[in-house]
């Protein structure tokens, strides 16, 4: 079968779930969304891919021991973290200046820049953490803090997976979600934290009417959003209208200033030279 042909196959291939991931890539460029997840298109390293995962893994075991270990050792979690990303990323493609880089910025440099940027930003989280106690993780669980809390939802026939970053409760009881953002660019809309607060009322039977993200390159969050304008209905139409989308092959491109870190722009219809996925 020809390389075209197996692409195209794949299209017809539904995910059995859906995740907020999926929504947020689909809505963004849907020509993206099919090259990344149904036609599995190969994506170019960055190293801001690893910075994200390390600094969000190093946080979230930082917060699940009750915030009991220093920043030191949180810095040692994401050091970790980046290697094991880093070498993973190597594998895929040992030629470093091949890699994706801001700008003009060589790979190599962007590579050693973002591997002590992300170890200020765990020092940044944890400095900000301590000195804003307003709001603390949740105990959703004995034993369990409200950090990366796993979910499943059925939203009108469609099943949602996920994991939120930060379930926070303030001195009165009052739930908020949060979610981590190591990039520089602020998410266009809370459709994420919608999300979630419908998986945390189904998780703790109370859902939260407020949620930000924490932008670590401020060191700070946003100003909360309010989530009550979002009902169970209209995130379950989200969802609805994106699987029905994608089972009957509807992917529309959206070029713009994303294309500038996407993984997969040399295969793309609109901006790429490789033809190797194209969908007739």
């Amino acid at each position: 079968m020809h390389r075209d042909e197996h692409a195209s196959s794949k299209e017809a291939t539904t995910a059995k779930h859906r995740s907020v991931s999926q929504l947020t890539s689909f809505a963004a460029c849907g020509e993206a969304y099919r090259l990344e997840r149904v036609a599995k298109a190969p994506q170019t390293p960055a190293a801001w891919f690893a910075q994200g995962t390390a600094v969000h893994e190093a946080v979230e075991r930082w917060e699940r021991t009750y915030r009991a270990h220093s920043t030191e050792q949180a810095q040692e979690w994401y050091y970790e973290a980046w290697v094991r990303e880093i070498e993973a990323f190597r594998e895929r493609e040992p030629d470093v200046s091949r890699w994706q880089a801001p700008g003009r910025t060589k790979p190599a440099t962007d590579l050693a820049n973002r591997l002590e940027r992300g170890a200020d930003q765990v020092a940044g989280y944890i400095e900000y953490s301590l000195t804003n106690t307003q709001l603390l993780p949740v105990e959703y669980l004995p034993g369990e803090p409200g950090a990366e809390v796993p979910f499943e939802l059925d939203l009108e026939g469609v099943r949602v997976i996920g994991s939120i970053d930060l379930i926070l409760v303030d001195s009165r009881g009052r739930l908020r979600v949060r979610d981590i953002k190591t990039g520089s660019r602020l998410p266009s809309s809370p459709i994420q934290l919608a999300v979630y607060r419908l998986a945390v009322e189904e998780l703790l039977g109370d859902a939260p009417s407020w949620g930000d993200y924490y932008m670590a390159k401020n060191n700070a969050p946003t100003q909360p959003y309010d989530l009550t304008r979002f009902d169970r209905r209209e995130v379950s139409r989200w969802f609805r209208d994106m699987d029905a989308s994608e089972k009957e092959g509807r992917y529309l491109s959206n070029p713009g200033e994303s294309c500038k870190t996407c993984g997969v722009r040399r295969y793309c219809s609109v901006m790429g030279s490789d033809r190797s996925f194209f969908r007739p």
